[in-house]
């Protein structure tokens, strides 16, 4: 069983969740995912290889009280029967909150997982790390996504942690346009993520005559539209996008991707542009994210916040045909070891391992 928030959204840890669970069942595990909360008006995620269960029908209320605290007892039933459907197996959490509610049932004869799908320095910024100290205590095993933050995490008082690495979903056959004159933001637009970090690196590199043949693109959506609509109003060549089920659809077509983030762990779309050819710049906020370009093999490493460095590193990547041939070449051999079967195998190790 994988239990999440939800499992409906477009974001980093539910497209890891659906991958995983596809997966696993692909090798023949039965395989439920389990998400809190619906989303919105979006459409549920469905499959015809696994099963999808939700605790609720709609979200937790704001406000503590009664109705929220009844929800909740509805939310611990359901899961609770969940639980209690078939034989006790393997429960994998990819979110904290997600087991604060898998530690309130009976997991008697249950395996447990627990996942944080950020590195260390953002459990701190989100003030998450006391929780996830907290929480994932007492699972079977802790898994971070770098050795780097498997460390850290021993360090701050987990001794159950390990790591293993988020999966691609699938590896492009075809490599990105390689002509192409157009930087890519691809994510939520919001405040841990920076967008408005980038909007500030191309006013930067506007005023300054560069990159006249370039454009850029923002795809996605979050608490920021307002602010990049705003920004974008004075400022040429450049446009926001909506968000996109397949990221491949826009990455093939991208010629660098930006990656401004103030936190990260281990960026899936960084992986998705490296593995299909496209080299990036991007702010050094995790070990992920270094372990992923490579220390600069496979993309070019900014200050963090800093927005003159980020059109430092844009341009330099932006107005060098060679470098930038020679980063998408090695970034997308770099990522061969994150395809999905590799992956796996590491995944049944873990179970075994847990199951001793």
């Amino acid at each position: 069983m994988l239990l999440a928030n939800n499992v409906d959204e477009l974001g980093g840890a539910q497209r890891v969740v659906q991958v995983l669970a596809g997966g696993f069942a692909s090798r023949g595990y039965e395989v439920t995912i389990v998400g809190v909360e619906p989303i919105g008006d979006r459409a549920p995620h469905q499959s015809n290889t696994y099963q999808v269960e939700r605790l609720l029908e709609k979200s937790y209320p704001k406000e503590v009280g009664a109705e929220l605290d009844s929800l909740r007892a509805g939310a611990l039933r359901k899961l609770q029967s969940i639980l209690d459907s078939g034989e006790p197996g393997i429960l994998i959490s990819a979110q904290v909150w997600a087991m604060e509610h898998g530690l309130d049932c009976d997991l008697s004869g249950w395996r447990t997982i627990g996942q944080f799908h950020s590195s260390i320095e953002a459990a701190a910024f989100g003030k998450d790390l006391d929780r996830i100290l907290r929480t994932y205590r007492d699972v079977d095993q802790f898994l971070a996504l770098t050795a780097v933050d498997a460390v850290r995490f021993t360090q701050a008082g987990l001794n159950n942690a390990s790591w293993l690495p988020n999966p691609l979903a699938q590896w492009p056959s075809e490599v990105a346009n390689a002509q192409s004159r157009i930087i890519t933001y691809l994510g939520r637009l919001s405040a841990e993520k920076a967008p408005m970090t980038l909007m500030q690196a191309w006013r930067i590199i506007c005023e300054q005559g560069r990159l006249s043949d370039w454009n850029l693109n923002f795809v996605g959506s979050g608490p920021h539209d307002v602010q990049i609509q705003a920004a974008m109003a004075d400022l040429p060549r450049v446009q926001l996008l909506p968000p996109v089920l397949d990221p491949y659809i826009v990455l093939k077509e991208t010629g660098i991707l930006a990656v401004p983030s103030l936190v990260e762990g281990l960026p899936l779309v960084l992986m998705e542009a490296l593995a299909i050819g496209v080299p990036a710049v991007v702010s050094d906020c995790s070990a992920g994210v270094r372990e992923l370009v490579d220390e600069g093999r496979c993309g070019l490493l900014v200050n963090r916040g800093d927005a003159v460095d980020l059109a430092r590193g844009l341009c330099e990547l932006a107005e060098d045909d060679v470098l930038r041939a020679r980063l998408a070449i090695q970034g997308r051999e770099h990522m061969l070891q994150y395809r999905l079967d590799q992956v796996l195998d590491q995944w049944e190790q873990v179970f075994k391992n847990v199951q001793r």
